[in-house]
Formats: structure tokens, sequence, C-alpha cells
């Protein structure tokens, strides 16, 4: 049997970021769904505002995916009919996969417009949103989007995170490949502290610090559908 006597620097890193490191909600699709099946990888880089506590490491107020996915979509079979997307993504560095529901509004309603909303979720944090697109051409679209949510406190002596989000892109199609660029901006809270009086017995918590953050990516798909059939 391996001894697991030794705590060794890097996997204590790893779990500190893994307690207090929260993920942006990923958004693999635009506001028009296509229909069928796509798969891939995406990934992104995060800046901002971080808070450090003695040995604890920073707390973040969010941090980008960086992972594969997986999703099924379907298209609006009429004017009058919604579509729908649901997804997932599974982050390579933190422990907790996160799902995207989407509801496309039937597109007789919005157009020239795309509209639609959606909730990501997953073990530590929910997060709505709202989205709308349009099509610059029969192969690349764009999206803007936002909403709110909050992340669960790592242990019962942090308080949630909450914050106000916004995400904007452009989809690209290549045949099979879709391909996503897009940016992410987070303003809310880190998470606080929380005391007990050793005394009363009293629990005390701090509010979070305000904070910010900055996300830019990419995603990578091949989807079920090829654009050249269309």
């Amino acid at each position: 049997m391996r001894h697991l006597g030794t705590w060794s620097p890097r996997a204590g890193v790893l779990v500190v970021l893994a307690c207090t490191a929260g993920c942006f909600p990923a958004v693999m699709h635009g506001a028009h769904i296509e229909e069928g099946w796509i798969a891939g990888v995406t990934a992104a880089t995060t800046s901002g505002d971080t808070h450090t506590e003695g040995d604890e490491g920073g707390i973040y107020l969010r941090q980008a995916m960086i992972g594969p996915f997986v999703g099924y979509g379907s298209a609006s079979s009429s004017p009058a009919q919604p579509g729908y997307y649901i997804g997932a993504v599974v982050p390579v560095i933190y422990p907790f996969a996160q799902i995207d529901a989407y509801l496309e509004l039937p597109p007789g309603l919005t157009r020239p417009v795309a509209t639609g909303v959606g909730v990501t979720a997953s073990a530590e944090s929910v997060h709505g949103y709202a989205m709308v697109g349009a099509d610059f051409n029969r192969t690349t679209s764009w999206y803007v989007a936002g909403g709110y949510g909050s992340r669960r406190p790592g242990d019962e002596y942090r308080t949630p995170s909450p914050v106000w989000f916004g995400n904007a892109g452009i989809i690209r199609a290549y045949g099979y490949l879709r391909t996503q660029l897009f940016v992410e901006y987070a303003a809310g809270r880190i998470p606080g502290s929380c005391f007990d009086d050793p005394v009363t017995g009293v629990r005390t918590c701090n509010q979070g610090g305000r904070a910010r953050a900055f996300s830019a990516g990419i995603s990578l798909g091949r989807h079920q559908s090829n654009t050249g059939n269309r």
C-alpha cells in the first residue's frame, strides 16, 4: 500500500486552489442553437483581483474553465417552437464539472436576433444568465450574455461569493469545426471569513471584499453537422 503520510507542497497548493478558486460560468454555445452533438476543448486565461491570507493562498473571485466539453443542441423546428442546449465542461485542474442548460426562445418572437435564458451549475455554484445574438453570415455569429450567481463557501468559516457577470463572443464554423472566441467579466465579492467567539460561541462573519476578474479564451469543437452541406 502507498504511504499517505507525506504531504507535498504541490499537493497543498492544488487543494487550496480547489477550495478557493471558483469558475466562471462556461457557455459553450451562441444565442441561436445548432442541431446536433458537439465535443471539444476550451481554455482561457484569467486576470483580476485576488485576496491572500497567510498560508491559505489566493482566494479568487472566479477562474476560467480549462478542459473538455460536450453538448447537444435541439434547434427550433419552426418559428413558433423553442430550442435548447444541454452541455457539460469537465475542468482538468479544478474538481467541479459544470453543466449548462439553455432555452432559446421561439425565433418568430425574437427575430432578427436570437435570445434565450440559461443556467450553469456545479457542486459549488449556480449562475443564471440571459443571452442575445445574431448571425453575421452563414458561418459566423456573435452573442452577448449576462447574469448573476453565487458560489457556496469552501467550508463553514467562509461566506458565499456572489457576482454579476458578462460574456461576449464570436463563433465561426469551418465544415465540422466550430471555433469560439470569448471574453468574460465578473464583479462581486470574494469569500469572507467567519469566526466563533471562544467565550459566547457566537459566530461573526465579515463580508468579503469587492473584486473583479477578467477572462479571455477559445474553444474548439467538432460538430455533428457540416456547414458545407447547408
